[in-house]
């Protein structure tokens, strides 16, 4: 080997020159030599590697070699590689003398076995075993020669290094990775030899690294390369056989990104190198890829087992797909994964791994400082940290922050964690979270911190504000598993004690300076599990300066104390279960109870064990956290039951010593004790042991310039003067004067309010003793007092300034004391000045009075001389007469309340005593009788009269008049009644309704009533001085609320008891009612009676509602919730038999009461009606005719139709009956099928939003309307898409709540179609038609003439054939127009004086056309009135038109039918007319029949209705009224045009052949001769009553008055 060493190497090249010829790579011929050396010999582009493999000493081996295969880099590859180069260019800088690195570079080229097939010839990738076997250091030099072949040791488990060969395009590439991208080129062609192949390649082959470098090239491994460690980079390096699985980038990148940011800090060392351990496998071989069995299991060096699973051509690695395999390394193999591989729960990251990375280090160094790293590692438990960073802990340095490892920094650290996983979207403002820190003031319970969340923010926004214990949020928050980190602005400090948290609140000074004056601060302040309550500065203000005053006092401590320990609750009660909790009671320290009460609003109200009267406090939950519990806030001041604040103590802070002295002397030294009166005294004679005062106490400065002296002597004078200083103010549990809650707002004992008065002791003596408030100044509370209506003096004696006040809690806690600047002298008013005021009063009322009742007579007068016979249109007359019945129901209403209040109020006044009085008050009714007459004489029955008397006249005014409009809504409801009269059921329900709008007048009246009769009763002096005073002080108490309270209770005892009412006394009327007589024809006996039958019906039903209104308004405000609380409180006091106290008066005024209201009411109408009938007598003398009624009035009435039909021989007949001639005329009007083509049901054809729904509901419901012809114009497409918009608009007028009249359906709906569908007729609105003549003779009766006399008609629509088409027939000289009129028998048939002439005659209007000539109408319209009760209504006038149009074109004989519609809302009707000539008489004697046929539908279709019903809102219905429109303005210029013209020739040819006679139609004239008194008063009699009938019936019944009233007897 060595002597083969020493062979230079040009000989070498010699011979291989000599024994070889080089073929060129793109021979076909294969080259044999002896070996490789050789074959490279021969070829010059191997010389630079022929001289490396000499310097190698690598010759022998490619000798040796058998079967071989070498990878030769050419000349030029060499000289681009830097170290193969550098060893043929420096020789000398060589490392050792067998070049170790170089050979076994040169090994990586030459594999152990012939690769015969070329390179480029595969077709698919090829691993080839190299002669490269890797190590971590190189064979230290030695002399002795390397071995020709390599020892089989290596980092790689002694195997050797892989090489991978395939081809792509066409050429060999070696190299390659093992997807068979990248490597070196084959260049040359494959050169045989003995012993091998040589395949020339363009690059040298670069031997692979170990991982470390390996991995620092693999571009998809950025992130691991960022977190490699140079512990675990040494680990890469330094182990052999190293299999390793490392994630690509996008693993990491699916971690969280705090997970991410951990691992790339400096604390996560031990972490990264746990994590490379569970990718590293490390076995005696290398695990390369065509290692693994379709399922292998791998045990890497963490200890954890990776699943090597391989199946159609997919290998996973324990789930994470192996993305790139058998990255060759010179220790190992590195294969790429797409996820990590590491066993859940086998990486705990903490968080304080994570605080750690995150900036916390400050933060984490204190915990660890006081053993608390346990709430940092527990991965398990939830918790919410609130961590300060470390530049803010920063700021505070070592002084400030409590002292390392001391408990006080413990506590500290403690309140910045939360149990539970608190994330944004779960926070709330004003939420309370319990932290890990125990207060042993909290009973070791756990101290609670204060979350404040901007609620402008949406709650789940990231960007929300919040704030914990005051310190806000700096970044995002995290979320780690089980814990959430916030990192605030600053640290948090634990609360302190509760005197100090208040401290710097500077609205709760003024409490913290009464508790520090006290010796009870260092006691509260330590007090555990304690809620203070700490009132606001103004509430001191509130309380009223001598409270104040009193608390403050040095002799009062006690008191004090008291009241600091009232406002604090034993327990902690935070603002949670202060607002929302369900308790009301809580103890205090003090040993008694604070109410609470929660408001709707979420307000809530404390109330104290003591005070005075009612006194409350709004709550201001702050949730102010203290070491020992909470501290809420108050608006006032509370005081406790134990502290006893009477007159004398607010006398005496006020210094009012001479006032104690007067007050004293005069005996009213109780008073100020707060006490009863003594026993048997004169005050408690008088019944004043259970009213509360207050005393307007002068000062001791206001005695100055008077004698006391002598002042003091007299007792008399004393006590007027003391009396006029006090005002007694009610309890409690009496009504009191003034609203007690807007008083406790400011702790005044009265609201010292502009013109307030209140009566005072002094007052039920004297005129002048109430006394008077006002304000001085608006911007400040300055006030006046002085005595009521007190003039004439110097201004000095009888006002005075208010200074201070004070509310006392002793006798019922409504009184105080008032200081003022002056004392008050009692004022004596001369005697003019006294009785003057009321003699004018009481003339000025009655000048009031009779100037009313004259102003009444004279509108009568006024009304009854204008009003004239002549015909006057319905609605006019129908608003006269009903404004003169609502005047005489008016004033006879207050005429029978003046009568029943003057009989029945002594009775109703001991019913209210009773019901309202104490139990055991009174021993019953005779008792309360008793006592009131010996107190207060025989006025004291007739207190609170007033009321009543005032609110009499509208109360029985508006309850007759809704009595009969309820009445008449229940006739509107019921169009179908067979019967005019009403059941007793639906009397009683109209009763029930009357009491409905009766009630807004009945319940003030009552209240003022109420109060005004029980003030009085249980020894209390009088407290109103009339029912305006009441209504102003219930005003002032609680505005209109107040006024009405009690309304409910009053609906649910008029309602039934109105029922009751009114159908009593109409059964009883109609029992008394004879035979024959009317119910008008009774007496006034029998009225009284049945009167008096009602109200005692009514009161026998009505006592326990009656009960239960009294009650509610004559107690305090709030002592009843409601109408069932007032019956369950009554109920549980006084048992079930309360309900019924006073069932005895109100029986006995019942009767007498309510005759005497139906004396008064009949008594005043009969006066009235005699009143008028005697003014209509003189004006109405002279007159000889009656009025006409009207044409709307004929169909309104029954009865008058009935008259008028008779008369005119009117016959409603059958469609059946129609005469055959008209059978075929009237199917054609009718007939509507095959009109719209069954193409428009396709949805295209939807030109507008609902249209094609419109169209397919008339085809479902109407098929007969379509027809399989396909053609359509568009004419009728325009008229289809009108009725479909009339539907839209009627469909929205349903739709509505509004209400819609009649003529809203016209003007929107009917007109939008009927116009358009009418083009060649002439259509006409509003046209007067006149009326016929009647063909029968008739009674002189009184109502006949006035029904005859009717010479017009009005219908809303007419349609008439156009003037065009009759001009032929009228102009000419020899037309029939001119040919009748000129005719003998028509000319003396009228004349034009009389209005009677063939001119009037031609046309059926009443008013003649420009031109002479004929005019035909051929259907009439009629719309329903407002004033038309029913259906039918309209339908009867509608035949009084079409009988006058049939009766004129009978005159000039044309035999036609008359088509008639009525339209209601948004139904249409139909009925044909025709005339028909009597039987058995001659032509010239016949009578003509107006016959009239309701349409009742087409033929063949079964109905039982009379009237067949087109409803508008169905699609197909108004499509067939549009259609119908068509078909009548097609027959009037067609058809009916022909009867015309037919019919009037015929006549020109009849009457000159003397066939008929021409006699005319139109009505003329008077019918009746001048009528008798009696005659015109029966007329005035119904002139001025509506008439409202019912359905057509076989005979007109009575007229009924629409209204009570009493008629003449006469």
């Amino acid at each position: 080997m060595r002597l083969w060493g020493c062979i230079p190497l040009t000989l070498l090249a010699l011979v291989a020159l000599s024994t070889t010829t080089q073929v060129a790579w793109n021979s076909d011929a294969t080259i044999q030599s002896r070996t490789l050396v050789d074959v490279l010999s021969n070829d010059e582009d191997y010389t630079s590697l022929l001289s490396l493999l000499q310097k190698a000493k690598l010759i022998p081996t490619l000798n040796k070699l058998n079967d071989s295969t070498l990878f030769a880099p050419t000349n030029d590859a060499i000289n681009r590689h830097d170290l193969w180069r550098s060893a043929l260019e420096y020789p000398n800088l060589l490392k050792d003398n067998v070049q170790e690195e170089l050979r076994q570079q040169l090994f990586y080229h030459l594999v152990n076995y012939s690769v015969t097939e070329d390179p480029k010839d595969l077709t698919t990738l090829r691993v080839l075993d190299t002669l490269h076997f890797p190590k971590f250091s190189p064979n230290s030099p030695a002399n002795k020669p390397p071995p020709w072949m390599p020892i089989p040791e290596s980092t790689l488990g002694n195997k050797s290094q892989k090489l991978r060969i395939t081809s792509r395009d066409g050429v060999g590439w070696v190299g390659v990775d093992a997807f068979g991208q990248g490597g070196i080129e084959v260049k040359k062609q494959k050169a045989e030899a003995a012993n091998g192949v040589v395949y020339g390649i363009a690059h040298v082959l670069d031997v692979p690294l170990h991982l470390g470098r390996v991995l620092s090239h693999e571009p998809s491994l950025s992130y691991f390369q960022k977190v490699l460690t140079p512990s675990m980079l040494n680990a890469i390096n330094s182990t052999s056989e190293l299999t390793l699985f490392i994630p690509v980038d996008s693993a990491w990148e699916a971690l969280d990104p705090i997970e991410r940011l951990y691992l790339e800090s400096q604390f996560a060392a031990d972490d990264l190198l746990r994590i490379f351990n569970m990718h590293a496998v490390v076995e005696k071989s290398v695990r390369w890829s065509d290692t693994f069995d379709s399922a292998t299991t791998l045990t890497t060096e963490y200890g954890s087992e990776l699943e090597v699973v391989v199946s159609e051509g997919k290998t996973t690695v324990s789930g994470a797909t192996l993305s790139q395999p058998d990255i060759y390394a010179s220790n190992g193999v590195l294969h790429l994964v797409s996820s990590l591989l590491v066993p859940p729960g086998a990486l705990q990251l903490t968080p304080e791994k994570y605080l750690l990375a995150l900036n916390c280090t400050l933060f984490i160094s204190l915990i660890h400082s006081v053993n608390l790293t346990h709430l940092i590692n527990d991965t398990e438990t939830q918790y919410t940290i609130l961590a300060p960073k470390d530049d803010v802990l920063s700021v505070f340095g070592n002084d400030g922050l409590p002292k390392q490892g001391s408990d006080e920094l413990k506590r500290m650290l403690q309140y910045h964690f939360l149990p539970g996983k608190w994330t944004p979207k779960k926070l709330a403002d004003g939420m309370l979270l319990e932290s890990v820190l125990q207060e042993p003031g909290l009973g070791n319970g756990s101290q609670v911190i204060h979350v404040e969340v901007n609620d402008d923010e949406k709650q789940d926004a990231p960007s929300r504000h919040i704030r914990f214990g005051g310190a806000g949020i700096v970044g995002e928050h995290l979320v780690i598993d089980n814990t959430v980190v916030y990192f605030i602005s600053s640290p948090l400090e634990p609360p302190v004690d509760p005197l100090q948290t208040a401290l710097p609140s500077l609205e709760l000074s003024s409490f913290l300076a009464a508790v520090f004056s006290t010796s009870i601060a260092e006691d509260i302040k330590k007090t555990p599990r304690a809620t203070f309550l700490i009132p606001h500065n103004a509430a001191f203000k509130r309380l009223g300066k001598l409270v104040s005053d009193h608390l403050l006092a040095a002799s009062s401590k006690t008191d004090l104390e008291r009241v600091i320990r009232h406002h604090i609750i034993d327990g902690i009660e935070y603002s949670q279960s202060l607002v929302n909790g369900s308790a009301r009671t809580f103890a205090t320290l003090e040993t008694s109870d604070l109410q609470l009460e929660r408001l709707p609003n979420l307000s809530v109200i404390v109330s104290p064990s003591g005070g005075w009267a009612g006194m409350k406090s709004a709550l201001y939950p702050t949730n102010m956290l203290t070491e020992t519990g909470v501290i809420h806030e108050l608006s006032d001041l509370m005081i406790p039951r134990s502290v006893e604040l009477n007159v004398g103590k607010l006398m005496k802070a006020a210094k009012a010593t001479t006032m104690i002295n007067m007050v004293t002397k005069a005996g009213f030294d109780w008073i100020l004790n707060g006490t009863a009166p003594p026993e048997g005294s004169e005050w408690a004679d008088q019944g004043l042991g259970g009213a509360s005062w207050t005393v307007l106490c002068p000062t001791d400065d206001a005695f100055k310039n008077d004698n006391l002296t002598q002042l003091l002597e007299d007792i008399d004078v004393l006590r007027a003067i003391v009396s006029q200083h006090l005002i007694r103010t009610s309890s409690a549990g009496e009504s009191g004067s003034f609203n007690v809650f807007d008083v406790l707002n400011n702790n005044r004992p009265l609201p010292l309010e502009d013109l307030g008065e209140y009566p005072t002791l002094l007052s039920p003596s004297s005129a002048y003793g109430d006394i008077v408030f006002r304000a001085l100044d608006d911007k400040v509370s300055q006030y006046m007092v002085g005595i009521k209506n007190a003039r004439g003096t110097d201004k000095q004696a009888d006002w005075a300034r208010v200074l201070t006040w004070g509310r006392a809690t002793t006798g019922g806690g409504t009184g105080g004391v008032i200081t003022i600047d002056r004392m008050l002298v009692p004022y004596h008013p001369p005697w003019w000045i006294e009785y003057f005021a009321p003699l004018f009063v009481g003339a000025l009322g009655v000048g009031l009075i009779g100037l009313f009742f004259y102003a009444v007579r004279t509108v009568w007068k006024r009304d009854v001389t204008e009003a004239t016979y002549e015909p006057i249109a319905p609605a006019a007359e129908e608003a006269k007469n009903s404004a003169i019945d609502n005047v005489k129901s008016f004033i006879a209403g207050g005429f029978g309340g003046v009568s029943a209040v003057l009989v029945g109020h002594p009775f109703d006044l001991t019913k209210t005593r009773l019901q309202t009085a104490a139990p055991g008050a009174y021993t019953g009714a005779i008792d309360v009788v008793r006592k009131t007459l010996a107190r207060d004489g025989v006025t004291g029955l007739y207190r609170g009269m007033v009321p009543p008397l005032l609110g009499v006249t509208p109360i029985f005014a508006v309850s007759f008049w809704a009595y009969d409009a309820s009445k008449n809504l229940i006739l509107a409801l019921t169009p179908n009644r067979t019967s005019e009269k009403l059941s007793t059921a639906e009397l009683a329900a109209a009763g029930f309704l009357s009491a409905v709008p009766t009630t807004l007048i009945t319940a003030p009246v009552e209240r003022a009533k109420v109060l005004l009769q029980v003030q009085g009763q249980g020894g209390s002096g009088p407290q109103y001085k009339g029912v305006f005073d009441v209504m102003k002080h219930l005003y002032r108490e609680g505005g209109i609320r107040s006024i009405f309270r009690g309304t409910g209770a009053t609906i649910a005892r008029d309602g039934p008891g109105s029922a009751v009412y009114f159908a009593a006394y109409e059964v009883t009327k109609k029992a008394l009612t004879p035979a024959g007589p009317s119910a008008g024809d009774l007496n006034l006996g029998a009225i009284m009676f049945a009167g008096g039958t009602a109200g005692v019906a009514m009161w026998s039903i009505a006592i326990p509602p009656d009960v239960l209104k009294s009650r509610i308004q004559s107690a305090p405000s709030g002592t009843y919730s409601g109408l069932f609380d007032c019956f369950r409180k009554t109920v549980a006091r006084d048992g079930i038999t309360a309900l019924w106290k006073g069932l005895g008066p109100a029986m006995a005024r019942a009767f007498p009461a309510n005759a005497a209201t139906f004396l008064g009411v009949e008594a005043s109408r009969k006066f009235m009606d005699a009143l008028v009938m005697s003014d209509s007598k003189k004006k109405y003398k002279s007159s000889s005719q009656p009025r006409a009624v009207s044409a709307s009035e004929i169909a309104r009435n029954l009865g008058n139709f009935e008259t008028w039909s008779s008369h005119q021989c009117c016959e409603q007949v059958s469609l059946s009956d129609l005469p055959p001639e008209f059978q075929e005329d009237v199917d054609n009007l009718f007939g509507t099928t095959k009109r719209i083509p069954r193409s428009w049901l396709d949805r295209s054809f939807d030109c507008s939003p609902g249209f094609a729904k419109f169209i397919a509901d008339a085809s479902r419901t109407a098929p007969e309307l379509f027809s399989v012809d396909q053609s359509a114009s568009n004419e009728l497409f325009e008229d289809v898409c009108v009725v479909f918009s009339a539907w839209k608009r009627l469909a929205q007028m349903r739709s509505s709540k509004e209400k819609w009249s009649e003529a809203d359906f016209v003007a929107n709906v009917y007109n939008v179609f009927r116009t358009s569908g009418i083009r060649e007729s002439t259509f006409r609105v509003q046209c007067a038609i006149s009326l016929p003549q009647p063909q029968d003779t008739f009674q002189n009766a009184f109502d006949v003439p006035r029904v005859l006399n009717t010479k017009t008609v009005i219908p809303d629509c007419a349609i008439f054939i156009p003037a065009s088409r009759t001009r032929p027939l009228s102009h000419s000289a020899k037309s029939p127009y001119k040919l009748l009129k000129n005719h003998p028998a028509v000319v003396k048939a009228g004349n034009a004086a009389k209005r009677s002439s063939f001119r009037y005659q031609s046309t059926p209007c009443a008013q003649l056309p420009d031109m002479p000539g004929f005019e035909f109408a051929s259907s009439f319209w009629e719309d329903k009135k407002p004033v038309h009760a029913l259906l039918d209504d309209a339908y009867r006038q509608n035949r009084m038109s079409t009988t006058a149009a049939v009766r004129h074109l009978h005159s000039l004989g044309i035999h036609a039918p008359v088509t008639g519609l009525i339209w209601a809302d948004g139904v249409v009707r139909a009925h044909v007319d025709w005339c028909e000539e009597s039987e058995g008489k001659t032509v010239f004697m016949a009578l003509q029949v107006m016959m009239s046929a309701p349409y009742c539908g087409p033929r063949g279709r079964s109905s039982n209705d009379v009237f067949h019903e087109w409803k508008l809102d169905r699609p197909s219905d108004i499509l067939q009224v549009y259609f119908l429109v068509r078909n009548i303005d097609e027959w009037t210029t067609g058809k009916f045009s022909e009867y015309t013209v037919r019919g009037v020739n015929q006549m020109v040819e009849k009457l000159s052949s003397s066939e008929r006679t021409y006699k005319p139609w139109k009505r003329i004239g008077d019918l009746a001769p001048p009528l008798k008194t009696n005659a015109l008063k029966e007329n005035h009699n119904i002139s001025v009553t509506t008439v409202v009938t019912s359905d057509a019936s076989p005979s007109p019944p009575k007229p009924k008055s629409r209204r009570r009233r009493r008629r003449s007897s006469n």
